[in-house]
Parts: structure tokens; sequence; C-alpha cells
């Protein structure tokens, strides 16, 4: 029987060419945006994509909280929900028939509406598809882990990657619900997956296909292969000038 994997959309306010893309993905039933902004709408919005807009203070309450470091004006936005935290309350809460969930950044560019579905077909049967793992067994203090030591409730060993592209299994995602209702408190996202997965056992793929998930490249037409996921590619136009 094959997995039923579906995939939700990160965005702040998405616009009606990043939608348009959207609705030419398959399995349109499978896909979801989720809005950070709770008064946007999409430009010419027709109920084709379910989208997800929930209020900041019931994610907080259940302690789906604090996995983004920084907004986008670049204030300090601890412990308060944004898109990831609320995409990640809402299928932890809702009873949603699933195997896996992809959340996707709206600013990584898929080449093609069969690129996600082929990675699918290649890795079933785990717990995290993500770019890597990289795992420490003690307390660190460089990159974000001061911030990151402040909010943890586990001990070592710890693991952080770039998570702008990431497929997490039911089981991963109810390791996170139940930290959530445990500490109140979620931690920084690019941390939280990955040492989630590797509290719980849980089994971790880092593909080929997400090793182009960067923290920042200028990512050229003769870099694309079909095959692969691109981050960061912001530029809605660039990206359609891309897929064509």
């Amino acid at each position: 029987m094959s997995e039923r994997n579906l995939i939700c959309f990160l965005t702040v306010k998405p616009g009606e060419l990043f939608y348009n893309f959207v609705k030419q993905l398959p399995n349109r039933d499978d896909i979801y945006i989720c809005i950070d902004d709770d008064e946007w709408s999409i430009p010419n919005y027709n109920n084709e994509i379910k989208l997800i807009q929930i209020n900041r203070t019931i994610c907080e309450d259940s302690g789906f909280k604090g996995s983004l470091l920084w907004i986008p004006d670049k204030t300090l936005f601890i412990d308060k929900a944004a898109s990831r935290d609320k995409a990640l309350y809402y299928f932890c809460k809702n009873n949603i028939e699933y195997d896996n969930v992809w959340f996707i950044e709206d600013d990584v560019f898929i080449p093609t509406v069969d690129t996600i579905q082929n990675i699918d077909n290649k890795y079933s049967n785990c717990d995290l598809l993500v770019k890597s793992n990289d795992i420490i067994h003690e307390r660190h203090y460089h990159w974000h882990w001061a911030h990151i030591n402040q909010q943890i409730k586990l001990e070592p060993p710890y693991s952080c990657s770039m998570i702008s592209a990431i497929r997490c299994s039911r089981k991963l995602l109810t390791c996170i619900n139940d930290y959530a209702e445990k500490y109140n408190n979620l931690f920084m996202d690019e941390a939280l997956f990955t040492t989630i997965a590797i509290h719980n056992s849980l089994n971790i793929i880092t593909p080929p296909e997400l090793s182009t998930i960067e923290y920042w490249r200028d990512w050229q037409k003769t870099d694309i292969n079909a095959d692969n996921l691109y981050h960061p590619m912001k530029d809605i136009n660039k990206q359609y000038e891309f897929r064509t």
C-alpha cells in the first residue's frame, strides 16, 4: 500500500503567482498553504487548495511556539508562533489521514510539478527526509546554540540542519506534539526536527535531492537538476523562468 504524503507550503503572504504554481501540482487534495498573516487573502483565490490560517495565540497556548528565531523584519521572535509552528499545530491536532507531511518554504524552487512525487517514490518508510544531520554530543555555543540551549529541555545529543524543505512522518510529528504538550514550548526549527528524531530513535535520511537546500546561494540555470529542490530562490518570477 502506497504512502499518503501531504505537502504544506509555509508562507507569510503568498501571492497569486505562487498560488497558481501550487495549483499545478498533482494531488491537489493533499496540498496545503499555511499563511502566517492571519488577515491575508490570496488574490483570486478559488478554494482549490486548502489554506491554514490559525490565530497565533491558539498555537502558543498549546506549546507550539518558539521554533523561529527571527521574523522577516529581523526582530527577535522568541516564544511566538509563526507559520511553521501553526502548520505543526494543525497536523498534530487535527484528525487528518496521512503518512508523511512535506513542510516547504515558499522560496524553495521546485523544478517540475513531478519533482516532489519523484522524491517520494524513491524514499519511503522513513521518519525524516532532510538536507543533513549534523550531530553534536555536548552543548555548544557557536551559531545559534546559545539560544537553543536556553530553550531546549533535552540533554545532548543534539543535531541541526537546514529545514527549508523537509518531509516528516506521522510518528515524528507525534513526538513533536508530545514535546510541546510536556514542555509548553518548542525550540529553534533548525535543531528541532533532527534532535527530536534522534531522541526517539527515528529513521533519518539525507538524500542527495535535498543537498541543494542552502542558507544562501545565487542559483543559476546551469545549476538546476530536475530531481532536486533548491533554496533559496525568493523571486517568484525567476522560479517561473527557470521552470519554463
